[in-house]
């Protein structure tokens, strides 16, 4: 019969290498107390890196470069799933990633449903600001991901093409989302949201 500690260390050799997680995803195989010592034990092998109180990673290794840095996507995913808050790149990463905007924001910076907050992971700043366009109401990935690029181009700046670009983004159900949520909006966001439903 497994112990739950092998139980842990079996999840974590099952992911792949750069996974960033919490002692929250090891809650169905053990108690908190269990999977404290386990994890703490794990670090002092190596096999796992503990970038901040609570928060850890299988890291990735390079075969020139060695050990790599956590990436901060996967370090915010993991905020949010131990805070229960939704988290995604902020609107000027989301417009780089639709390609309404050629300019790579210099640090990554994300949304979230939760409160603002400046945190200094594994010396790395992450940077999370409250938006209200992001609420626990379920909407599809593309769905914040337009409405966040859009916010961030700002009224004076959206082309047709860029309307064009998040259209084809957009599935059937994105925009039976965005329809039913345009209340939320700004009133000057409307209008593009109409153009990009089809409407």
């Amino acid at each position: 019969m497994k112990s739950a500690s092998d139980s842990i260390l079996r999840r974590i050799r099952a992911k792949q290498h750069g996974w960033v997680f919490t002692p929250k995803d090891f809650i169905d195989l053990a108690t908190r107390n269990t999977i404290g010592t386990t994890l703490h034990r794990l670090v002092k092998k190596g096999l796992i890196r503990k970038l901040n109180h609570g928060l850890y990673d299988f890291p990735a290794k390079h075969p020139k470069l060695g050990t790599l840095a956590a990436n901060p996507d996967a370090v915010a995913r993991a905020l949010a799933a131990r805070s229960g808050d939704i988290i995604q790149p902020s609107g000027a990463q989301s417009a780089n990633q639709l390609g309404l905007d050629t300019q790579v924001p210099a640090k990554p910076t994300y949304i979230t449903s939760g409160n603002s907050t400046r945190k200094k992971i594994a010396n790395y700043p992450i940077t999370l600001n409250h938006s209200k366009f992001l609420t626990k109401t379920p909407l599809g990935i593309n769905v914040v991901k337009v409405i966040n690029a859009l916010h961030h181009m700002g009224k004076n700046n959206i082309t047709k093409d860029m309307i064009k670009k998040c259209s084809k983004i957009l599935s059937k159900k994105d925009k039976s989302q965005l329809k039913k949520n345009l209340v939320q909006l700004p009133d000057w966001m409307i209008q593009f949201i109409l153009k990009i439903i089809g409407n």
